[in-house]
């Protein structure tokens, strides 16, 4: 119990387990939750090709970085930068962040507000950054500490920092290379918009270029 308490209460439990349960639950809020959302209330597949490269694929490395950091943590809870206090400011600076993320992405005409009202998109900003930002701030700094590279020396803590690293670089490509991301949605149907969807966003645009057929 007292080892629990360094850990933000239930928050914690998927890095205090062991790197598995670390590495199922945050498969499981991104992409799993997402590609959930999107097919259960969006009534849509979301295929690799479709959908934004730090997705499809930097998320499932960022979930490989956490594994890999709460590995290097060897079972040791998070103490200095790592302790529970940085990792709830972390995890709030996350959500702040995804707040602002969402008002200029409304602002620029990245995304429609009936886009950015999607349920993968109110996903993403309001569950997605805070958990992972946690998740990952724990880890990775404890990892990254003289205490954390005990186990398995220098290359995991190489390794954590690649995957983070294509996760940003991705989020680069992919503001180059916009995709749909989140079709105009309408909570009172529960359901998307029905097309032919008008391209009064830069998502929008992209998806009708794409040539892709938008009637959900």
């Amino acid at each position: 119990m007292a080892r629990n308490r360094r850990y933000l209460p239930w928050i914690g439990a998927a890095i205090s387990h062991g790197p598995r349960a670390a590495l199922a639950a945050s498969l499981a809020v991104t992409p799993g939750a997402v590609w959930m959302l999107a097919l259960v209330l969006e009534r849509r597949r979301i295929g690799l090709r479709g959908e934004f490269t730090a997705l499809a694929l930097g998320d499932p490395l960022l979930a490989v970085a956490l594994a890999l950091g709460v590995r290097q943590m060897g079972g040791r809870p998070p103490s200095g930068l790592a302790a529970r206090r940085y990792g709830l400011v972390s995890m709030t600076g996350w959500l702040g962040f995804g707040l602002l993320q969402w008002r200029a992405e409304l602002r620029d005409g990245y995304f429609t507000r009936e886009q950015a009202m999607a349920p993968t998109k109110i996903w993403h900003q309001l569950v997605v950054y805070p958990l992972l930002g946690y998740w990952l701030w724990t880890a990775l700094v404890a990892a990254l500490t003289a205490r954390g590279a005990e186990r398995g020396g220098r290359a995991p803590q190489v390794a954590m920092l690649a995957c983070v690293t294509a996760w940003i670089v991705a989020n680069g490509y992919d503001r180059r290379r916009p995709k749909l991301g989140h079709p105009p949605y309408e909570w009172r149907r529960l359901r998307p918009r029905t097309g032919p969807w008008p391209a009064t966003s830069t998502t929008l645009r992209a998806y009708r270029a794409s040539g892709s057929d938008n009637r959900f």
